[in-house]
């Protein structure tokens, strides 16, 4: 895990050591610290045709493989021993 992830996860953990009376100093310094490096807001993308190409067009029976790919798992599932 790269280290700026690492630092996100450790600071939303330490926000929820903050006690609640505090909550409105944080999102002020938070609103402070982001309007100073103008971040801008992230737009929406389209996943229309993320899975082009990638095979499923070949299957002829899609549904009935699916069923038969969740009927291995179960089987996979049920017979594993803990």
């Amino acid at each position: 895990m790269n280290t700026a992830a690492i630092k996100k996860m450790t600071i939303i953990q330490e926000l929820s050591r903050i006690p609640e009376t505090s909550l409105d100093r944080v999102k002020m310094y938070l609103d402070t610290l982001l309007t100073d490096i103008q971040v801008s807001v992230p737009t929406n993308q389209s996943l229309k045709g993320i899975w082009k190409d990638a095979g499923f067009d070949k299957i002829v029976n899609l549904e009935e493989e699916i069923r038969s790919v969740r009927h291995e798992l179960q089987d996979a599932i049920l017979t594993r021993q803990v």
